[in-house]
């Protein structure tokens, strides 16, 4: 018996497009990928989503929480604190 494969969808991460498994996705994940990208390190980052599940289609991702995820979903991170 064979391994079905990892359903991945596309989201966005500010500007950048990532695959990421049809799951659900972190706090800190989304922190990842955006520092990936480049993005400015921080103490606190805040995360406010778009274009999700038709339960939660926006909101705010907060720390230690989680959101699952959709093709075509947005993510926006800020950094609020002093790096």
């Amino acid at each position: 018996m064979t391994a079905r494969p990892i359903k991945t969808v596309t989201i966005t991460v500010n500007q950048d497009d990532h695959e990421v498994p049809k799951e659900k996705i972190s706090y800190d994940e989304v922190v990842a990928l955006y520092l990936s990208d480049g993005g400015a390190g921080s103490t606190e980052y805040l995360i406010k989503y778009s274009r999700g599940h038709s339960d939660n289609v926006s909101g705010t991702l907060a720390p230690g929480n989680e959101v699952k995820v959709k093709d075509g979903m947005r993510f926006r991170v800020s950094g609020t604190g002093e790096s």
